[in-house]
């Protein structure tokens, strides 16, 4: 009986190929399953400015039209209608890109006896 101890050079290359091969095709998803979360943060946080939006239009409905009324995401978080999420509390910040959502305009308008609101593009 052989009674040595260790890896031959076939079950090391087997085994460092399988570990290569799983790297190859994990990291990648794994990569992606950030980009996916932090995308769904930026809708989270752009339907939270469209309720805040909304609640907007319903407080000043005597002046909305069917045309836009633009409001900003910072108008609304100085107005308390939404909140901001630094540190001071008055920036909504974007997780994609860790930038400044404030400047994004948002359109108020009062259509079919209902308040409605979505980003302006």
């Amino acid at each position: 009986m052989n009674n040595k101890e260790g890896f031959t050079i076939v079950e090391l290359t087997v085994s460092i190929t399988l570990i290569l091969l799983l790297a190859v095709f994990l990291v990648p998803n794994l990569l992606k399953m950030g980009d996916n979360s932090k995308e769904k943060m930026y809708d989270s946080k752009i339907q939270m400015a469209l309720s805040g939006a909304y609640k907007y239009g319903i407080d000043n409905v005597d002046e909305l039209s069917n045309e836009c009324t633009d409001v900003t995401i910072g108008t609304l978080i100085n107005l308390e209608y939404i909140s901001g999420d630094d540190d001071s509390g008055y920036k909504l910040m974007d997780p994609v890109d860790g930038g400044n959502m404030n400047n994004i305009v948002i359109c108020v308008y009062y259509e079919k006896n209902e308040v409605r609101a979505k980003v302006k593009k």
